[in-house]
């Protein structure tokens, strides 16, 4: 079977990561991701499309016998001249993400039916159930986490010969990699670290800017506790947090109760995540978990566990060939 993803600037190196997982533990099947542009974080991609002419990529979709469309599917029509009809006796998904859905809803829905006669919907984080009035599968965005976790552990070959000669470590570092400061509310962490360190002279604060998606995974992998997101909106937990437990690294964002129940409802799972809901309880959550070491190293334990379990590549393989075996 030959799976094709595609995608734009692929979010969150979801169309890439997923095509990865498929040929590493799935490799009587090729999966491929064909992505239109790139973006300063720099994820590794399979494909271009601004390699090949639109002849070509039109052929390219032509062979595929799955057409996983990441969010939009009207601009993939329109830019490779395709027709609706080119795609019958394919299977086609389209896989909802994260602030794309949260911000054009319907839209895109109402796109993919007009081009899809059939489809099935997917969606890559909890929250994103409750932007679509559309029947949709969670489908957790992946990433390797014993890929991850060997590369970085050979990056911190210093750190390990400081835990040989028992120097304890000093510094508590608290991480916010933001991808959008408005919507990640870099504002709410910040103002809370600045009181947090003016009280625990051990803490520093690591704010990750336009970074590349390595240099973001190497500030991850010496930090002590990660700061997700405090958004204007409904919301679960992004890749950040994902990323942060590669490394067993306890995560702080915000997650309404309905989302935490709907967590439980579809995996049998409890959330690890600490939440908060004002600012003054993050700060009392934070401040304990900068001077409690054994706090952060439960809470890392406990978003490890659950992360591998939901989004290490081969559940999440796995759980696509069974999404793909149930269409009709």
């Amino acid at each position: 079977m030959k799976i094709l993803n595609l995608s734009f600037q692929d979010f969150a190196g979801v169309a890439y990561t997923l095509s990865h997982a498929m040929n590493k533990h799935h490799p009587e099947h090729s999966t491929i991701n064909l992505r239109a542009l790139g973006s300063f974080y720099n994820y590794p991609t399979i494909a271009e499309m601004r390699d090949y002419d639109i002849k070509l990529c039109k052929k390219i979709v032509m062979k595929a016998d799955v057409v996983l469309f990441h969010s939009v599917v009207k601009p993939f029509f329109k830019a490779l001249n395709l027709k609706p009809k080119d795609l019958d006796g394919k299977k086609k998904i389209v896989y909802f993400l994260g602030s794309e859905l949260r911000n054009l809803g319907t839209q895109l829905t109402d796109q993919a039916k007009e081009y899809l006669n059939t489809y099935q919907g997917l969606v890559d984080i909890p929250d994103l159930f409750f932007y679509t009035k559309e029947k949709v599968k969670w489908l957790p965005s992946c990433r390797s986490f014993s890929e991850i976790s060997n590369m970085y552990a050979k990056c911190n070959q210093d750190s390990k010969a400081l835990k040989a000669f028992e120097v304890p470590r000093k510094k508590v570092i608290f991480c916010h990699a933001p991808s959008d400061e408005y919507k990640k509310g870099t504002a709410t962490f910040s103002r809370v670290i600045t009181e947090i360190m003016k009280l625990l002279p051990q803490v520093n604060y690591l704010p990750v800017r336009n970074q590349t998606w390595a240099a973001c995974l190497q500030a991850l992998s010496g930090s002590d506790v990660v700061f997700d997101s405090d958004p204007p909106f409904e919301y679960s937990y992004g890749m950040i947090s994902v990323e942060a437990s590669i490394f067993k690294i306890p995560v702080v964002t915000k997650i309404s109760n309905r989302v935490i129940q709907k967590i439980y409802d579809e995996t049998g799972l409890k959330s690890p995540f600490i939440t908060f809901t004002n600012e003054d309880d993050l700060f009392e959550k934070a401040y304990l978990l900068g001077r409690d070491a054994e706090k952060r190293r439960m809470f890392g334990d406990l978003v490890y566990k659950y992360c591998k379990a939901l989004h290490d590549e081969k559940p999440v393989s796995d759980k696509f060939l069974k999404i793909i075996g149930e269409m009709d």
